[in-house]
């Protein structure tokens, strides 16, 4: 979860100038300000800061290569020997030594890069053979497979395109790809991101010193990062309502193409008439930069490129569904993020229940209490109220988290008074986190539905409401992140641009534990598809331990819920659903296919053939898992929502299509017969 400072403290002015006086004594580049000065403030504010010395350096500098060539294909062993010279000094140069390691770097970085781009020009120049007994080996496990020689590494690189000339043959097998086709292709994507580095809108040298300035960071924990100006402007869009865009929803055919879903209304793609939806994207030119052709972008590929900054003029070429091409330029302006908002709808079965989904706690940065999710949230349940619900569901899942202010008032709509959480800071005494406001916005039966995506906020959410038995938690372990940021500019004078997120506190719950590393447990599981993903706090790099707290914390829990009877009605149920069965299904298959990973890949047509059928049918099995479920309930919106999109088709598109998916989401039907269990069980006699 990430809490905003507006100001700097008076102590961090105080320092940031005196850091430069000592700094005006020698000429230093831009970039070593900043690293100098993005180190004394994780120092000096980090919740638990690694002493700065030959081990702190190794770590950066591995984090630092394996971020700018993850799989080893632009170096080669004596440029890896020359550049691990510097592996145990880069904490001198931060502390005064010759700044040396990064310059070098980016030079022989940028010789590579060019060289690379040649040698894909010529190398797909020939047709590769499908059917030879060669492999790629990639890193795993920080292992190093970087070509030895000149002839190594100009084979490393033919098989690393041969590699995604398959991929891109078989992906694309059933639009009439052939390998003439699928080689070049895989030339241009493998140019495209070699050019979007060397060209980047920021400049190549700032970039490259940005990554640098990251893998820093990363070494303190996996949640302290650097913030260039751009990259923190997206951070707050995604923890607001508000945000810099094109106004343009984006989406991924099965041919690969990326084409435009939906305008938002007012937006600048919207207001320039030109855009519409359907149209295929085609190119994107920054303005002073070369085009960036598409071919063969996904549309995450696609989001980076637009996310690069959001400042500058966009040109877009699209191709219309009337065949035209033509260019638009556009510039981001505010706009409201609609899928980023609380949304709520009436299940309507032999129980009404209300249904709120909330995908990310967010708040309104630049203004006061009462604008953000846990005001809106209140609002809705109010509406949802007004409707005669008999029980609520609040879905949390996917829900990464946000502000820590905003999670603690949404736990107070649930719970009367007392204490929510215990946050450690640094060298300070354990702070008991309260609800500022007595009484509650709603009592009745309360369901919580989290899974491994559910992370930081989130995860307070749903101990704090476990701990007081106000909630029934249902899903699948969560993500386990119990440790909060603070946003601050790395120089509290501006004189060294960007931001760095610093992790300054841990969380604990009521109880005492934590719930860092090990997430919160459910008190009813649902299988689902995140179970087996190797993506959690335990798993990260440089995670922060988890631990227990000794403070008292007095708090009273209310009467305990029927877990027991409820778990043994939704356990029939879901040993019963063909969906849950195929979930569970898929999830070994995800445990075998990692045991049997395979440290050199086959480069032949017939094993990229396997792996896709064989990805191909459980794709097949996961989207009849994902069917329309059975007619437990209908799904309607409160009078407010229908009388706001009788003039607004936006929203109404927004809205439909959300029903839509919720009609296909088996675990929140498993949630509502929960819910109905519940009030059931727990009804006034």
């Amino acid at each position: 979860m990430k809490i905003h400072l507006p100001v700097a403290p008076l102590y961090l002015l105080i320092l940031g100038v005196l850091t430069f006086s000592t700094l005006a004594a020698q000429p230093v580049s831009p970039i070593q300000k900043q690293a100098v000065q993005l180190l004394k403030s994780l120092e000096r504010n980090h919740y638990q800061p690694p002493l700065i010395n030959d081990r702190f350096s190794s770590q950066v500098f591995y984090q630092f290569m394996g971020t700018v060539d993850p799989d080893q294909v632009y170096f080669n062993t004596n440029d890896w020997k020359e550049l691990s010279g510097y592996r145990y000094q880069i904490d001198d140069e931060l502390k005064g030594s010759p700044w040396k390691f990064l310059p070098q770097f980016t030079a022989l970085y940028q010789q590579r890069l060019t060289k690379a781009d040649k040698n894909i020009s010529d190398l797909i120049q020939k047709p590769f053979n499908l059917t030879t007994n060669e492999t790629l080996a990639l890193p795993e496990n920080d292992s190093t497979v970087v070509a030895a020689d000149e002839a190594g590494y100009n084979q490393r690189w033919s098989r690393y395109l041969k590699y995604h000339t398959l991929h891109q043959l078989v992906q694309g097998e059933e639009a009439g790809m052939d390998e003439a086709k699928a080689r070049p292709l895989a030339g241009t994507i493998a140019q495209r991101n070699i050019k979007r580095v060397l060209e980047h809108p920021d400049g190549f040298e700032n970039y490259v010193g940005s990554l640098f300035l990251q893998a820093m960071t990363a070494v303190f924990d996996p949640h302290s990062s650097y913030l260039s100006k751009t990259a923190r402007e997206n951070f707050q869009s995604a923890m607001s309502s508000e945000g810099l865009s094109f106004g343009i929803d984006l989406d991924e055919k099965p041919d690969g193409s990326v084409v435009i879903e939906r305008l938002v209304p007012g937006g600048p793609a919207w207001k320039s008439n030109e855009l519409h939806q359907g149209d295929v994207l085609i190119a994107l030119k920054w303005a002073g930069k070369p085009a960036i052709s598409l071919a063969g972008s996904d549309l995450s590929e696609v989001m980076h490129i637009l996310q690069a900054t959001n400042t500058g003029r966009l040109e877009i070429t699209v191709k219309g569904v009337n065949g035209q091409v033509k260019k638009v330029t556009l510039t981001k302006e505010k706009l409201r993020e609609d899928e980023n908002i609380v949304k709520s709808f009436i299940l309507k079965g032999d129980k009404k229940v209300g249904y709120v989904s909330l995908p990310g706690f967010y708040t309104q940065w630049e203004e006061g209490a009462g604008t953000g999710c846990a005001n809106d949230l209140a609002k809705e349940i109010v509406k949802l109220k007004e409707e005669g619900i008999q029980g609520l569901i609040l879905d949390i899942r996917n829900n990464g988290g946000g502000s820590l202010t905003e999670g603690i008032s949404l736990a107070g709509i649930f719970i009367d008074q007392g204490p929510m959480a215990v946050l450690q800071g640094k060298d300070r005494k354990p702070v008991t986190l309260k609800d500022q406001n007595r009484g509650t916005i709603y009592d009745g039966p309360l369901v919580l539905m989290v899974n491994g995506q559910s992370a930081s906020a989130s995860e307070l959410l749903a101990s704090t409401l476990q701990d007081y038995n106000r909630a029934l938690i249902v899903g699948s372990s969560t993500f386990g992140k119990a440790t909060g940021q603070i946003i601050m500019p790395i120089d509290s004078s501006k004189r060294v641009p960007g931001f760095v997120s610093t992790t300054i506190f841990k969380l604990y719950r009521v109880t005492g534990k934590s719930a860092q590393l090990t997430g919160v447990h459910p008190d009813i599981h649902l299988p689902d598809f995140y179970e087996t993903m190797p993506y959690r706090e335990a798993l990260m790099p440089f995670a922060l331990a988890g631990d227990s707290i000794s403070k008292k914390v007095f708090y009273t829990p209310l009467k305990a819920l029927p877990v027991a009877e409820l778990v043994a009605g939704s356990a029939a149920r879901v040993s019963a659903s063909p969906s849950f069965q195929l979930v569970k299904q898929f999830n070994e298959y995800q445990l075998t296919r990692q045991k049997r990973k395979q440290a050199a890949i086959p480069l032949t047509l017939t094993h990229f053939k396997t792996r896709a059928a064989e990805r191909d049918q459980w794709m097949q099995s996961l989207e009849k898992a994902s069917s329309p479920q059975p007619n437990l309930f209908s799904i309607e919106n409160h009078r407010y929502s229908q009388a706001l999109m009788r003039v607004d088709a936006y929203g109404k598109e927004l809205n439909d299509h959300l029903i839509e998916n919720m009609q296909e989401d088996f675990q929140l039907a498993e949630a509502y017969q929960i819910t109905r269990d519940l009030i059931q069980i727990t009804k006034p006699n």
